[in-house]
């Protein structure tokens, strides 16, 4: 069954656990989804049900009429019809719906009104002897209560101590019931699964008549209603024709059946009537189910009043913003609760017992004003409001005291500050205000660029937690009341709401003050502790790189260093025995800790950055003394390539000893510079460490160099001496050679490879120039070695002899250079200047030349022939001058082009060698011509241009004058 007693079972479960069945709560779901189905045509509700009175099964002296027997009770039931196979289901094929076999569990159809009893008093009945009926076996059988469920208020097997009559009787009717439903069940899906064809559709009238009126989609709808109606009628016809099918049209027509015995005493039964109906008018509890319904009421109330409101409670402090989400969701998971579930929950109690009442003074159905109002029904919801409202009184100020509590954590100290202009005079690691009750909130104190400030401002803690408090205050103010959803035939206004605690009511005024004057005065010991910090601020601040570049700016000597050093390590000793990790404050714990070991932290990244300045300037004296030696004993190791070499290097090593000695003392005073580092037990790096050593060891090492140094020399002389002879002989050599092929160089006069020539030239002067400057060397060598010294008379002779040959091809050369660049570049980029004193100056020196080769009639011919080239170029001068002009405009251009016959486009950016494959050499009258009527043209264009403005100035003055003497008769 579906409540209290599981009297009829048809769930295998029996076979894994025969000592313990019960409902599942999905077949309790599924079955009134099906049930819901059967009796959607309401084909269940002529079921006859008895009186209240009628169906109790409870048996006061169990002992008494009750079945010990498992067989008894199975001979009972056979009696009233009821055959074992009833209670079963088929268990794995499926059900067809056109035999006579039951689908459907009978538990679904269980009268709970047969309940006899409150589980909260039958505890004692637990472990007890019961009979039940299960699936695999088919028959009743004995079995022991095994436990029950107080939120379903089931039990897990059926109680023997009923009414066995009752019991039957109750059987019978679910059976009945069951058998209407399935029959419903089975006559809507033949009627489903029937195809018309049109054959039941409404008429052709009709279906003009309605479409015309409402539209096709108001047709569609009556037509589907209208052929399953006349189908139902048709197949119900059909069924009541054939006796074979064992499904029938149910009927949907009942009446209630008088009772079967009247009254013996017609007077005294009136009479009692009579005082029953007074009773029954005077007073709520008239009926049981509104008993229970109050009863239950009245547990929503008592869940209501335990509702946790806000958060009061907490395992460590925590932060505002934290708290404060943290009370929205408490606070949002209540108010949902309040407004939703605690009014459906007791609407839904309520109409599931009033509902069973039916017509009366309890008729929720009612839908009449005048009506209502002379109900007991609207008594009873005000009884139900006002239990509701005095539920959430409690709610609330049980809850505000107990967040005021839970906030206020009883420090007298803070409650005893008088005056706004508290200050914190002792230290900064003990707290006068240390409550008795542990700290609520969690600050972290940290540093600000003007002052030092918490993690949260404290200045919204009082207006926070006051909003939080009426916030809730506030929303408890729109929960609904029951009656719009319980009554649903009457219109209720939406703003009716159960009345609330106030937000100026008394005791919430009170609490609200003490929570904000505790707050006020806890504010001011926490701002006074953080402005105790400002003194740290530049320490904070400061920058390590800027602080270690403001001592490395000062210059500061290695002890003035070691007193900044001494210093840092003092201030962060002080800092670790004077600032906490942490400080209660009242209601607040503050985290200190992370400022703490900033400062400290600062103070020992001073003192590292110090020690590392330190470390780094004796680094680099150091290895400024290493690099002294080592460039000594380089200078002096330096592999000699020649014998000049051999005697700078010892003239170098005569001053060696003494500047040893130098350097000796320099690393004397860095000594004591170290000692400052090792005093602060600073350990130096491996690097820097074997660089001192190095630079102690490095004056041995020099002294004892210079000694293989000058042996090694003295085999180098010898070495360099045998190279001297080679070198001279090879000299010699390439001196004859030079002379030879420069002697045959010269009698070459081709003017066609002026290019070849001249590359030729300059390599063969560079190459005697080269030689000259080798024979300097070499005579220098020769001192040194004390051996007679080189004549270099011959090379001298031999390039002045050459200078005129070279200065002929090379002039050639360039100009042709020239010369090629002035035609081949467009017109506009030539510069004439340019190329009048390239020719100029190539014409000068071809001139120098013709006195030189006076004796060579061959080069002589040579510097006639390029002479000639030169001058022939100076035409070209004119016709570039015309061409260049500034005049010339794309007519002009055209017109020079149809004049000489040329077919094409002309202009400046065109090269001049285009000019001179066309001929304009030829036609230089004609350019001149066309070049001077170009700029005549434009001369009479400027003079108009200047004519118009002349007269546009003088217009302008007339126009002037003429306002000015406007303006001096207005002002008359």
């Amino acid at each position: 069954m579906q409540r209290k007693t599981a009297r009829i079972i048809s769930q295998p479960q029996l076979d894994q656990m025969p000592w313990r069945i019960s409902l599942p709560a999905t077949k309790r779901q599924s079955s009134k989804e099906l049930h819901r189905l059967s009796t959607s045509s309401k084909t269940a509700d002529h079921i006859l049900r008895a009186p209240k009175c009628d169906k109790y099964q409870f048996i006061c002296n169990f002992t008494h009429r009750r079945l010990t027997d498992p067989r008894e009770l199975e001979a009972l039931l056979k009696e009233k019809g009821i055959d074992n196979v009833t209670f079963c289901l088929p268990q794995w094929e499926q059900i067809d719906l056109s035999s006579g076999a039951h689908f459907m569990p009978l538990a679904l159809f269980d009268d709970c009104e047969y309940d006899t009893f409150d589980p909260g008093v039958v505890g004692f009945w637990r472990n007890m002897e019961v009979i039940a009926i299960t699936t695999p076996y088919a028959r009743w059988r004995s079995y022991t209560v095994n436990n029950h469920d107080p939120c379903t208020n089931q039990w897990e097997l059926y109680f023997p101590f009923e009414d066995p009559k009752k019991f039957a009787q109750r059987i019978g009717t679910a059976v009945k019931a069951r058998d209407t439903a399935e029959n419903a069940i089975r006559f809507r899906f033949l009627c489903k699964h029937i195809t018309s064809n049109g054959c039941f559709a409404p008429g052709r009238a009709l279906e003009q008549s309605i479409l015309r009126r409402a539209g096709d989609e108001i047709y569609g709808v009556f037509k589907n209603l209208y052929e399953d109606y006349h189908i139902g009628l048709a197949v119900g016809q059909h069924l009541r024709t054939d006796g074979s099918v064992p499904i029938k049209q149910p009927s949907f027509s009942h009446s209630l059946k008088p009772p079967k015995d009247a009254p013996v005493d017609e007077l005294k039964w009136e009479r009692i009537v009579h005082l029953l109906d007074r009773f029954r008018r005077r007073t709520l509890l008239c009926d049981t189910n509104v008993f229970h319904a109050l009863r239950l009421v009245n547990q929503e109330c008592e869940m209501v009043r335990k509702l946790p409101m806000f958060v009061v409670a907490s395992d460590k402090p925590i932060p505002l913003e934290e708290y404060e989400k943290l009370n929205l969701t408490q606070t949002s998971k209540t108010l949902k609760y309040l407004q939703n579930t605690w009014i459906e929950r007791t609407t839904m109690h309520l109409h599931r017992l009033l509902s069973r009442i039916g017509n009366g003074h309890f008729n929720i159905g009612v839908g009449r004003w005048e009506i209502y109002n002379v109900m007991k029904l609207k008594r009873l919801i005000e009884q139900v409001l006002y239990r509701m409202q005095d539920a959430l009184r409690d709610l609330l100020l049980d809850s505000t005291a107990a967040y005021v509590h839970y906030l206020v954590n009883d420090c007298s100290a803070v409650l005893a500050i008088e005056g706004e202009d508290y200050s914190w005079d002792g230290n900064l690691i003990d707290s006068p205000f240390e409550p008795q009750r542990p700290a609520v909130f969690y600050l972290l104190l940290e540093m600000g660029p003007d002052m030092p400030y918490y993690s949260t401002d404290p200045e919204s803690f009082p207006e926070t937690l006051r909003h939080i408090l009426d916030d809730i205050l506030r929303a408890c103010h729109f929960i609904h009341t029951i009656e719009p959803s319980l009554m649903q035939s009457l219109i209720f206004a939406e703003n009716l709401y159960l009345s609330s605690v106030g937000l100026l009511d008394c005791a919430i005024v009170k609490q609200r003050e003490a929570l904000l004057e505790y707050y006020h005065k806890a504010l001011l010991p926490l701002q006074a502790y953080a402005a105790r910090y400002a003194a740290y601020r530049e320490l904070f601040f400061t920058n390590v790189k800027e602080f270690v570049e403001q001592i490395k700016n000062a210059d500061k000597s290695s002890s003035e260093i070691k007193e900044d050093i001494a210093f840092q390590i003092r201030m962060r000793e002080n800092l670790e025995h004077t600032v906490p990790l942490c400080i209660v404050i009242g209601p607040f714990w503050i985290n200190v800790q992370p400022l703490r070991e900033a400062l400290i932290r600062k103070r020992q990244e001073l003192t590292a950055a110090l020690l590392k300045m330190l470390t780094e300037k004796l680094r680099i004296k150091t290895a400024d003394v290493i690099t002294c030696y080592n460039g000594i004993n380089e200078r002096m190791c330096e592999k000699p390539v020649s014998i000049e070499h051999i005697y700078d290097i010892r003239a170098y090593m005569e001053d060696v000893p003494e500047l040893v000695v130098r350097l000796e003392d320099r690393m004397r005073g860095i000594l004591y510079e170290y000692e400052i580092l090792e005093g602060f037990l600073h350990n130096l790096p491996d690097a820097d460490f074997q660089q001192k050593w190095n630079a102690l060891a490095y004056p041995r090492s020099v002294l004892k160099q210079m000694v293989s140094v000058q042996e090694f020399h003295e085999s180098e002389v010898d070495r360099f001496r045998k190279q001297q002879f080679a070198d001279e002989a090879a000299f010699t050599a390439s001196i004859e050679d030079i002379n030879a092929y420069i002697s045959k160089f010269t009698t070459l006069y081709d003017v066609s490879k002026v290019s070849e020539m001249s590359v030729e030239v300059r390599r063969l002067w560079k190459t005697v120039q080269e030689l000259i400057d080798q024979g300097h060397i070499m005579n220098r060598r020769q001192e040194l070695f004390e051996m007679a010294p080189i004549s270099l008379n011959n090379l001298y002779e031999l390039r002045s002899n050459f200078s005129a040959y070279r200065e002929l091809w090379t002039v050639a050369a360039d100009y042709l250079k020239l010369e090629e660049t002035w035609i081949g570049n467009p017109l506009a980029s030539v510069d004439l200047d340019g190329v009048r004193r390239g020719l100029q100056q190539t014409h000068d020196s071809l001139k120098d030349l013709l006195p030189l080769f006076r004796d060579q009639p061959q080069l002589l011919v040579v510097v006639e022939h390029f002479l000639q080239v030169v001058e022939a170029f100076r035409p070209n001068l004119d016709i570039m001058e015309l061409l260049k002009r500034p005049y010339l405009e794309a007519i002009h251009w055209g017109q020079l082009a149809k004049e000489i016959g040329l077919k094409g486009k002309l202009s400046v950016d065109v090269g001049f060698d285009v000019f001179l494959e066309h001929g304009f050499r030829d036609h230089l009258e004609t350019v001149r011509r066309v070049v001077v009527k170009a700029e005549q043209l434009r001369l009479e264009q400027e003079a108009r241009w200047a004519e118009e403005e002349r007269i546009r100035q003088i217009e302008e003055a007339y126009r002037r004058a003429r306002a000015e003497r406007r303006q001096n008769r207005t002002e008359i």
